[in-house]
Order: C-alpha cells, then structure tokens, then sequence
C-alpha cells in the first residue's frame, strides 16, 4: 500500500503509515509511541517538519506527490527525503527516565563488585605476607637459641619487618578499596550502565 506518513528519530525513519492509518497518529502520539520532537514527512512535502508544528486531528490534505526530473542516465528509486540537520546514524535505543534525553549506548561505569574483588586480592596477599612473616619469626627464634652471626639475626629481622610493612600496606589497600565501592561506585550496584549525560542508572531501551 502507498506510504502517507513517514516519521523519523534522530534522522532514521522508525515508522510509517498508510492514509487509512492516518487517523491512528494522535492516539501514537498520546502513548509516546511517536513524540511531538519526531519528524514527519509526506508525500509532497519538500523538506521534514516536527510533529508539534501539524494539528493531527484535522484530516490530512490531499497534496500531489512533486514531479521527478528526466534524467538521461537511469537511476536508482529516490528515497525519501532525511532530515536536514540529522547526520546517518543509529537510532537512539535508550531514553533517560531522569533528565528525558534520548542516547544509543549506556556509559560504563566500574561495578561496586569489581572494586569489591580488588579488595578482596589485597587482602589475601596481606595473609600471604603475614604468613611468610610468621614463618620468617619461627626461625628467628629457632636460631636464636643456636650459634649463628649477628649478621644473619639483623638480616631475618629485616625481612620480617619488610613483610610486617607489606601485609599492612596490602591490609590498608583493601580497606581503602572497600570504602571506595561503598562510597564512590555504590557497594551493591551489579548493573554499571548508566546515563551518559546525567549519570542516572534509571533509563528505559
């Protein structure tokens, strides 16, 4: 069936209507299926104008559809024309719920969980140190009963403070982590989509 009503998102046509559908665009324009920003086109028409500008409720005008040029050269089927200030793009999927603007990918920001299993690594390397530290101190006392140089005592005592200040600096990593997903990223956020141009995580695809 011939085409009446094309309308266009951003510069890419997401719907088009016959002349007997024409009388269902106020109901689509009513549940946000077509907003009053769209763009609408119909034959005859030169250029694209915005859904706001038309009264949708008084019957559509029979309009003569403009006249090709000849051509000497056989070309392709003219399409439809596309809005003059969109560029070829994707349509926008998604739709903040917070600030109402419309985006095509959600940014990416880094999961709560993420930071959490940083934390979680820096705390069991503080363990590992800790735990080389204390064996480390057994020989140490082992050896303290027993003939050996003091050169040997001074350098076991410090490679156990070394690992002393290393399984606290490990320990003091993963707490500062910790702080970091519960504060800055949000400690229980396992989706981290969110708004490009707000930062809200609430948006409807």
């Amino acid at each position: 069936m011939k085409i009446a009503f094309r309308f266009a998102r951003q510069g890419q046509v997401f719907k088009e209507l016959t002349e007997a559908d024409g009388a269902l665009v106020p109901h689509l324009i009513k549940s946000g299926e077509i907003l009053p920003t769209d763009d609408f086109w119909m034959p005859g028409m030169q250029t694209w104008n915005k859904v706001s500008l038309r009264d949708w409720n008084a019957p559509a005008a029979s309009t003569p559809a403009p006249t090709p040029q000849p051509s000497p050269q056989p070309q392709k089927p003219a399409a439809s024309p596309v809005p003059a200030q969109a560029q070829p793009r994707r349509a926008a999927l998604c739709e903040c719920m917070t600030c109402k603007k419309t985006f095509n990918e959600p940014a990416k920001a880094v999961s709560g969980y993420s930071v959490i299993g940083k934390a979680v690594k820096f705390f069991l390397f503080s363990m590992v140190a800790q735990f080389v530290m204390v064996v480390v101190v057994m020989i140490y006392t082992a050896l303290k009963g027993m003939e050996y140089s003091l050169f040997g005592m001074v350098i076991i005592g410090i490679i156990a403070l070394a690992l002393a200040i290393v399984s606290i600096g490990f320990f003091l990593m993963a707490v500062f982590e910790l702080i970091s997903a519960a504060v800055t990223h949000g400690l229980y956020r396992a989706n981290p989509e969110r708004c490009p141009n707000c930062g809200s995580t609430t948006f409807s695809r």
